[in-house]
């Protein structure tokens, strides 16, 4: 069993090595570079905001050290699945399953980027807790005073880490209720779970913790409801596609569908009812409870992220890595019963064994395969997340979000390309002309052709749309830099 484990772990650090020398991208500048200090977060996450505090004030701002504490909880996470897999199917399937966990390409935005170690953060210590309500394959021990108490205040540190983790209290009442028969422990569960849920929802609404960060911002935030229920059918498409061939993955992916066609909503949805259909007739023909389990898992895992509460993307890959494990546990249970080399009662012994073994090794051949695949496209991912400009490059191709617009000109600013950074600029207020970043980096570009009046028009046009500070700061240079002909470095 050791062994198995050590594999996991040698694999992660294999395949992301290059990640503990890359430096802070996106959003990790403005948390852990550019402020000084970890800065407060409009989001009630007291946990992982202590973690980061911690990693801050111990290591400074220097990213190997963030790269490293997360890759360390993804091979965690990665561990605790292969042991929580372990109570429901054979090792090889766990460990077979587990890897692929670990290699698969969409996990890679979940440990690259700093500022979503909270994705990793809350997955592993809600699967914790998850595990000291388990027992036994298919859960056939019982599940003590003492684990209940503890596998409860973990879901309660898990979900002080993201808000998502409340899915993890529906995910063990339903473990309980499907393979657990003591109703004391189904009962006692419940009761202090609701304890701790409404104080944790009490001090939430006192500290006037429900801001939803970039309101108004982000093109999904900015539609009605029935907007974002039609985009609901591409979003699960999304998922099921980057699970099954993760290829062509992106960051900032803002893309929204206003109008209804065939292609876009009633072919995924067409597609996924009779997925579900296939999946709800599996469970009642066959009785397999450990397909629902993980089928429960997988909608859970999706519900938080299917924007009936606006978030600040439509899609991203980092928020398939908790589901995704719902999705593996269900190919767990249709493959267990393939993979066994058990013989069969009837019939001749040579006969029936070996179809099994051939069939065990024809799967085997193929995870292999699989999990090679997934190593290489997982590597290649992790060098794209070096630094702002190879990230922002690779997957402007794929994408045009307002945001990677404009995250690809600052990086070209940066390198003193400012004729390639102003297309990227005016992209990006074409795209977004209701943001204010967008605005004043097009202001510092043609400060810098020393059109000041273009300069100033736009610096005002970002104090308009968001009173944004930079543009605070640089219009008064500017107008200090014409009354006196001092110059002074414009921020962007």
């Amino acid at each position: 069993m050791m062994k198995k484990t050590w594999t996991i772990v040698f694999l992660g650090l294999l395949i992301y090595f290059p990640l503990l020398f890359n430096g802070f991208v996106w959003d990790d500048e403005v948390m852990f570079q550019k402020a000084g200090s970890i800065p407060g977060t409009v989001y009630f996450r007291p946990v992982i905001s202590a973690l980061y505090w911690g990693i801050y004030n111990i290591f400074g701002p220097r990213p190997f050290f963030f790269h490293f504490f997360q890759l360390i909880f993804h091979i965690a996470t990665a561990v605790l699945i292969y042991y929580l897999f372990k109570r429901f199917f054979k090792e090889t399937i766990s460990l077979i399953l587990a890897v692929i966990f670990l290699v698969h390409p969409a996990s890679v935005e979940a440990v690259s980027f700093a500022s979503a170690m909270q994705e990793v953060g809350f997955t592993l210590t809600g699967m914790a807790g998850l595990y000291l309500f388990s027992g036994g394959r298919d859960g056939a021990c019982p599940v003590s005073t003492t684990n209940i108490f503890f596998g409860t205040f973990l879901l309660l540190i898990a979900l002080l880490m993201k808000e998502t983790a409340i899915v993890f209290f529906l995910l063990i009442f339903c473990y309980l209720f499907l393979f657990k028969k003591n109703q004391i422990v189904l009962i006692s569960y419940s009761i202090f779970s609701m304890i701790l849920l409404m104080t944790y929802f009490l001090f939430r609404v006192s500290g006037g913790s429900l801001y939803v960060q970039g309101q108004g911002l982000f093109p999904i935030m900015r539609v009605s409801l029935v907007t974002r229920l039609m985009n609901i059918p591409m979003i699960i498409l999304y998922y099921l596609g980057k699970f099954f061939y993760p290829m062509h993955l992106a960051i900032a992916q803002h893309w929204v569908i206003h109008s209804i066609s065939f292609n876009n909503f009633f072919l995924p949805l067409l597609l996924e009812i009779a997925l579900f259909l296939t999946a709800i007739f599996y469970i009642i023909k066959i009785k397999n409870k450990i397909f629902a389990f993980f089928f429960i898992w997988f909608l859970l895992g999706l519900l938080p992220h299917l924007q009936i509460i606006p978030l600040n993307m439509t899609v991203a890959e980092r928020w398939l890595y908790f589901p995704m494990i719902g999705m593996l546990g269900m190919a767990g249970s249709l493959l267990d019963p393939r993979l066994c080399l058990r013989r069969q009662v009837h019939g001749d012994d040579k006969q029936t064994s070996f179809p099994r073994r051939w069939e065990s090794r024809l799967l085997f051949t193929i995870f292999i395969i699989i999990i090679c695949l997934f190593s290489l496209r997982s590597f290649v991912r992790v060098l794209d997340w070096r630094n702002g400009l190879s990230l922002f490059g690779r997957d402007i191709r794929q994408d045009s979000s307002f945001d990677l617009q404009n995250n690809m000109g600052v990086e070209l600013f940066r390198t003193g390309q400012y004729k390639e950074a102003k297309k990227y600029f005016e992209k990006s207020v074409k795209l977004a002309p209701y943001w204010w970043v967008n605005w004043n980096n097009l202001g510092a570009i043609y400060e810098r052709e020393k059109n000041y009046q273009k300069a100033k028009e736009y610096y005002q046009k970002a104090i308009d749309n968001g009173q944004y500070y930079l543009a605070y700061e640089n219009l008064s240079k500017l107008n200090k830099y014409l009354q006196s002909g001092s110059a002074e470095p414009t921020k962007y």
